[in-house]
């Protein structure tokens, strides 16, 4: 059985399956803005990032950074995973610039 599921995930990643991860998105204006920075900044255009089959799910959330005296930025949270690792990329509403952009692996 665990063969059956590893060769069904298998297949789900390859590009052959791959489907616009964007979508979802659409009906978000704020967010669809924020993927478009990140796809600039990783120098594609929106529709390579939302179709790359590299990319297994982009996720976006609003979210905020709160400086030191107190002045709360909002921002949005993009995160691309891959199979082998995942990157979060902070993108200001204010002016649409990256305000962090990191990797990570689960290894």
């Amino acid at each position: 059985m665990k063969y059956f599921v590893a060769a069904i995930a298998l297949l789900a990643s390859t590009s052959s399956f791959a489907a616009n991860l964007c979508t979802k998105w659409e009906h978000k204006e704020r967010f669809v803005k924020a993927i478009k920075v990140v796809a600039t900044e990783y120098k594609m255009t929106y529709e390579e990032l939302c179709n790359n089959p590299n990319i297994l799910d982009i996720e976006a959330q609003p979210s905020r950074i709160i400086l030191r005296d107190g002045t709360v930025i909002p921002h949005v949270q993009v995160q691309l995973h891959q199979s082998y690792q995942s990157c979060l990329i902070m993108v200001s509403d204010v002016d649409s610039s990256i305000a962090k952009n990191y990797c990570y692996s689960g290894w």
